[in-house]
């Protein structure tokens, strides 16, 4: 059984239940919390300095595309979605591989576990295919986010 005592650490619960303290510690035996409190025992626990530190349950992130991880900061100009339609489905997603959309996927979800956020819905409208699909859903079981993905398609360019 692997144990973690997290010791002397500010932590908001999010739970009336429990409540929030700014000096204790949480026990976790095989990655769930089974006790938050002051002064916790834990003898065989590994343990970990939470002091100066807050301990709270992770944030969701409603609606990311986490395909586009790769294109941040491309697009500051554009100013109206239709300016983001024009470019980011007319021309950038048209040249999108699968190799593309699993790193874009991989890293935006690494990214968001990283700042904190541990479930995401991932709008996912770039697939062309089922092996795209599949490569998009591994990258995200991959990085270990919790994750619903809501799958779409890439728009074909107007004739």
């Amino acid at each position: 059984m692997s144990r973690l005592l997290i010791k002397n650490a500010n932590i908001l619960s999010m739970d009336p239940a429990v409540g929030d303290f700014d000096d204790a510690d949480i026990l976790i035996e095989n990655e769930r919390i089974v006790a938050v409190g002051p002064n916790l025992e834990a003898g065989d626990a590994e343990v970990v300095d939470g002091r100066g530190r807050i301990v709270m349950p992770g944030f969701v992130n409603a609606h990311i595309h986490t395909w586009e991880y790769q294109l941040r900061g491309i697009g500051a100009d554009w100013v109206s979605s239709r300016d983001y339609h024009a470019n980011m489905h007319k021309r950038l997603a048209l040249h999108y591989e699968t190799r593309d959309v699993y790193l874009g996927n991989l890293l935006g979800s690494l990214n968001q576990l990283r700042n904190g956020t541990t479930t995401i819905v991932d709008w996912c409208h770039i697939l062309r295919d089922a092996e795209m699909t599949d490569t998009a859903v591994d990258a995200l079981e991959e990085s270990g986010i919790r994750a619903v993905f809501a799958r779409g398609t890439v728009k074909p360019p107007e004739r």
